[in-house]
């Protein structure tokens, strides 16, 4: 999350590391090499807000005298919320490059690609270096977008692990968290599972699973799982990202130029009316989406 932010666009741009070095010959001069451009996202700030008005009457005898403090609570919490599901919508839409958002001001549509102009999850990202695809869809080599299940959560993993940077080299992706749509399949399903892997046990097993081991470590990996209330139209989707990864380079990203602000009462010459509204700026949206991974429990081939 970026806070303070100062101009209307914020463009997010990037060298990547080296690649590898080489071998020296004698007498010869060492081999230069260089890093590559990143991908260029433009963040662009988007201003939200909630306004209530009251009559003169209501004021003073109602809203003044026993409600102003829930009042303005509540349109702090509209504004909250309206974040909250913002940043969701992003997840609920993330195999795709644009939706249309649900708004009282009227629907928008909002594109939702990164910096190689695809959606958050994609089995074909494009690499900086013009190198060959990688992916971040879950698949087991064979089936894609896996259903919520043990061996789907390994697949995660296999996905991660090929995971490579923009010239190429391996990158450790070390996954530990999973987010689902709160209350639904994924998450009844991955809370067994989890909850298992966490005491070191196969699911719906008495048995220990030496094979499943996180590929740095090289042990059992411990989870944590995130149930969003918000994710409203695809709630049989799931993801699961390494939160080591969670900085201003990768995965999603927030960009706020005001936080929230709440100013009132003012009151209408004409009418007498009295007004309190509740404002934000921000943007949010990704460049790079290494570090997470996702299916649309579909089970396809």
């Amino acid at each position: 999350m970026e806070t303070g932010v100062s101009d209307y666009y914020v463009k997010d741009s990037s060298l990547s590391g080296l690649g590898y070095a080489g071998r020296i010959v004698e007498n010869a001069a060492i081999t230069a090499v260089s890093p590559v451009q990143g991908f260029d996202k433009v963040y662009t700030q988007v201003h939200f807000g909630a306004l209530q008005s009251f009559s003169k009457l209501a004021w003073v005898f109602g809203i003044k005298k026993r409600n102003l403090e829930r009042v303005v609570n509540e349109l702090r919490n509209a504004c909250a919320d309206l974040r909250e599901r913002r940043c969701a919508d992003r997840l609920d839409n993330s195999f795709s490059t644009s939706y249309s958002a649900d708004d009282v001001s009227g629907n928008y549509t909002v594109t939702v690609t990164g910096g190689d102009s695809l959606a958050f999850i994609s089995a074909v990202h494009t690499r900086e270096d013009g190198g060959a695809t990688w992916g971040n869809r879950v698949t087991d080599g064979t089936t894609v977008n896996m259903d919520a299940e043990y061996d789907a959560l390994k697949a995660a993993h296999r996905t991660a692990a090929l995971v490579v940077g923009p010239q190429g080299k391996p990158m450790n992706v070390s996954l530990d968290t999973v987010v689902v749509s709160r209350g639904y399949s994924p998450d009844n399903i991955f809370s067994e599972i989890l909850g298992a892997l966490n005491r070191g046990y196969i699911p719906r097993s008495a048995d220990r699973d030496a094979s499943f081991l996180n590929p740095v470590s090289g042990s059992v990996p411990m989870y944590k799982i995130v149930r969003l209330p918000w994710i409203l139209t695809n709630t049989s989707f799931w993801w699961a990202f390494d939160s080591s990864m969670k900085n201003e380079k990768y995965g999603l990203q927030f960009k706020e130029a005001q936080p929230i602000k709440l100013e009132g009462p003012n009151v209408v010459f004409r009418t007498d009316e009295i007004q309190y509204k509740a404002t934000t700026v921000f943007d949010l949206g990704h460049n790079d989406s290494r570090g997470w991974v996702g299916s649309k429990n579909t089970n396809a081939t």
